[in-house]
Formats: C-alpha cells, structure tokens, sequence
C-alpha cells in the first residue's frame, strides 16, 4: 500500500516526524511557560511591596527625608534608566560624525568598485575611450591605493591603447605622485607600455625600478628580452635567453631559436679573422653548431677569407647530426679543387644513398661532377633534382650545362623554364 510510510499503522513514527512534532509543539510550551512566569513574578512583587513596611531616610542638611522603600526602589530603578538613557544617546551623538564619514566611505568605494568593473567589461570589449572615461572617475572614487593602482593602470592602458600618449603619461604621474616609485605594478606598466611606443630609455628605467622590487620576476626578464631584442644586444639577449631557460620560463625549442638568432646578430656585428672564427664556432654548444643559419653563415665567412676547407668541415659536421637541404646546397658552392673536390663528390654520394629523394642535394651533385668535368653525370643529377621537384637554379644550371655541350636548343629550353619558376616564384612572394 502506498503513502506515507510514518502514517501506516502498526508503525512507529520515524525520528525526522518525531522531532517535526517536538519543534512545532515546543512554541505554544515555552509561550505558556512565559506567561505563567511573568505572573508569578507580578504576585511576587505584589506581595513583598504588601508585606515590606520599611521606608528609606534620607538626611540632606538641612532637610530629612522620609520616603517608602517601595517608592525608594521605583525611583531609583528610574533613574538608573534614565542615567543609561543619557549616556547611549551621548554615545549615539558623538559617533554619528564617524558613522557618516565612514557610509560616505562605503558610498565611494562601492561607487569605485562598480566603475571598476564597467571599465574592465569595456576595456575587455574593446571599447577604450569609454574604459578609459570610467576607470578615471573609478581613480577619482579610490579610497584606497590598491585601488588608485587598479583603477589608474586601467585607464593608463585604456589611453595607451587610443594612442593617447600624453594622457598616459599623466595617469602615470598621478599614480607615481600617489603610490611612490617602489611599486612593482606601475612600473611593469611602465615599461611595457614604454617598450610598445619605442621609448627604449624610459623602458629601461622603469625595467630597473621593476628588478629592484623583484629581481627574479619571470615578466620582467622576459619585457627585457624584448628590449634587448630591439636594441640590437645580442649578448645581452643570449643572456636572458639563459636565465629564462633555466626557470622553465621558455621551452627548449624556443630558447634555441632565440640563442641561434642572438648568435647570428653578434656574429654579423663584428668581423673576425680566421683565427678568431675557428674560435668563435668552437665555444657555440653542440646544438648550435648544427643550426643550419647559423651553419651558412660561418660557411660564408670562411669562403670569404680563403679557408673553404673549414666550411666544408663546418657543413659535414653539421650534416652529420641534422640534415638540411640547404646546408647541403651550399655545400656544392663552396668552390674546392683538387683531391679536395674529389672527396667531397664523394661525400655528397654517401650522402645520396640516405636522402635520394632530396632534390637540392642532386642538385650539389650535379654541380660537384660538372666541376669535376663528368658531363653526364652532371646532366643526369640535375635532370633526377627536376624530376623530384623542379626548381629555377636548377634549370639554370641545367642550361649552362647543355650550352657548354653546344645543346643550344635544349640549353634555351630550361633557361624559358627557369624564367618562369622565378617569375611565379615572385609573384607569390609576400612583400
């Protein structure tokens, strides 16, 4: 049978309807139990003021007073009241001043907060004048200079992302004016907004103000990489670069590209001898020493002064570790004769057997044997490098060839094609 099981009979009620019963049956209980006590004590009082006959006396010269100890008793619990009275009122008085400063306290920051929020949601929307218009009458509601900083840096940003430069800077003079120069938010602020507009002193300064405060701050090394980055301190950035990798700040692949392009910048600012050179590429780690830019630029270097035996090693060693196509074109322009180029064409075939397919090192190959005057294996390399992908050089080279063998018209043939490769190559080229 179904319903409430609490209600079938035979069954006790369940201990929830048993304290339900308890909680809705004590009210009427403890009502009545005040009642009866209120009159008891009314009979009571009745009764010792029937019974009490005393009377007080007071004697204040030249005056004697004689008064019921009932009345005594009343007047004096009156005036106890009274007294009391008195001083809750004078207390109510006197802190009112306080209690109005502080709800007009209240008012403003619950004002501020709200303006907060609003430009915040604009700011956050895109629409910067108007965050910037709300998070200044936040600033002008601030109580506080947590919040003076929020809502200042808000609407600095707000008039940085206008390009309103002018009225930046004034937020920041007002809140440098109001939270003293040690504060660390300010000045990242500062400095990011500063590197953004290329001011790369002010950046700098403010930068300096930031690793005085926090010297290990992820945020901060990471806006002075930026800075060195756009100042051209390759030193300075590789560096960083260090730092930040060993926090965990950047990953390896990223730091590896940041140090490779931090070493072809140092690399580009001074020019070395030979010497000088060999010792440079020794100190680079192992794995930036299989950069491929990094690679053609040292193979550049030592082709410039003379010393092609050195990029050819630079190229090998390089190649040994981590293949690149283009390292291995290069290493077909480096312009080594004797049983120099003859090892080297050897090298290029070893090469072949591992990566057949990779067109720019049939390519080097077909160059190596026009070198080495084996006109046919020359043509057949070059015409297996189109085969697998065609490309303007090696047409061009393909034309030379075939002109050298008095072939005009199948010379002229490729020199059309590789004329319309590089056309097509750039038209499609971003400028």
């Amino acid at each position: 049978m179904a319903g409430n099981p609490a209600a079938q009979p035979g069954r006790k009620p369940g201990r929830r309807a048993r304290r339900a019963h308890r909680s809705h049956g004590g009210a009427p209980v403890k009502a009545l139990g005040w009642i009866i006590g209120l009159f008891a004590l009314a009979v009571g009082l009745t009764l010792f003021a029937r019974l009490n006959t005393g009377y007080a006396l007071l004697f204040i010269p030249p005056w004697r007073i004689e008064v019921s100890l009932n009345a005594f008793i009343i007047a004096l619990l009156l005036l106890v009241l009274l007294l009391f009275g008195a001083m809750r009122l004078a207390v109510e008085l006197g802190g009112l001043p306080e209690r109005v400063r502080t709800y007009r306290a209240d008012r403003r920051r619950r004002a501020s907060v709200e303006l907060e929020r609003e430009s915040r949601i604009a700011f956050f929307e895109g629409r910067y004048q108007r965050a910037e218009r709300l998070a200044a009458d936040a600033l002008a509601a601030s109580v506080d200079n947590a919040s003076c900083a929020v809502n200042g840096l808000l609407a600095a940003r707000s008039a940085h992302a206008t390009r309103d430069f002018a009225k930046r800077d004034q937020y920041f003079a007002r809140l440098r004016a109001k939270l003293g120069p040690q504060h660390l938010a300010l000045a990242m602020t500062m400095a990011e907004l500063y590197l953004d507009e290329r001011r790369y002193d002010d950046a700098d300064r403010a930068l300096a103000e930031a690793r005085a405060l926090s010297p290990k701050l992820t945020a901060a090394l990471k806006l002075e990489l930026r800075l060195r980055q756009r100042e051209g301190n390759p030193d300075a950035v590789i560096r960083l670069v260090e730092q930040l990798a060993k926090s965990e700040a950047i990953d390896a692949q990223q730091a590896r590209r940041l140090r490779i392009q931090a070493q072809l910048e140092a690399f580009a600012l001074k020019p070395r001898t030979t010497k000088e050179l060999q010792d440079w590429w020794s100190k680079l780690s192992d794995s930036e020493r299989t950069a491929p830019p990094l690679v053609l630029a040292v193979a550049e270097a030592f082709c410039a002064q003379g010393a092609p035996e050195l990029a050819r090693e630079a190229i090998e060693d390089a190649l040994a570790s981590d293949w690149s196509g283009d390292l291995a074109e290069r290493y077909g322009t480096l312009g080594l004769s004797g049983e120099q180029a003859t090892n080297q064409l050897q090298q290029a075939e070893a090469w072949l057997k591992s990566h057949p397919q990779d067109h720019l090192l049939l390519l080097t190959l077909g160059r190596l044997c026009r070198a080495r005057a084996l006109w046919g294996k020359s043509q057949n390399y070059l015409e297996a490098s189109l085969a697998v992908q065609p490309t303007a050089i090696a047409h061009a080279e393909l034309a030379e060839l075939l002109e050298s063998l008095d072939r005009h018209d199948d010379a002229a043939r490729h020199l059309r094609a590789s004329l319309a490769l590089a056309l097509a190559t750039s038209e499609h080229t971003p400028r």
